[in-house]
């Protein structure tokens, strides 16, 4: 990846940890390789290195590696708790990424199916946005 590449995904990483629906997920890994093994109920995050045998804890601040496939489905994961279970991610024919399906959870509109009108260049940056604008 080019050096401008990992400079968006690590600016894309900054503004979904600080969505208020964002969690760290079992699976996830971190911008420095910290695979996360659980979440406790108090939100202590703990993982383990591939290299090393011993667990560390996910503090704070800590980046998400959002180049990781896996990262990438909790990150799906959450948009779909965040909206409801149908709410997906997919691309039109004119190559835009979107995220419909999202299911309207309170107010009048309660149950109801919409697209976010978000429509971005990469699947990442859609999912990124809807979780941005989750209630």
């Amino acid at each position: 990846m080019s050096t401008e590449q990992l400079e968006e995904i690590e600016q894309l990483a900054r503004r979904a940890i600080a969505c208020k629906a964002w969690r760290w997920m079992p699976g996830m890994l971190s911008a420095k390789g910290l695979r996360v093994h659980r979440r406790d109920d108090d939100g202590y995050v703990v993982g383990y290195y591939a290299n090393h045998e011993f667990i560390a804890e996910c503090v704070p601040g800590t980046l998400p590696d959002l180049s990781d496939p896996a990262t990438l489905g909790c990150l799906l994961a959450l948009v779909r708790k965040a909206w409801g279970p149908v709410a997906s991610v997919s691309v039109n024919m004119s190559g835009f990424w979107a995220v419909g399906g999202a299911t309207v959870l309170s107010g009048k509109g309660k149950g109801a199916s919409i697209n976010l009108g978000i429509w971005k260049l990469t699947e990442l940056e859609a999912l990124v946005a809807a979780l941005e604008v989750a209630p």
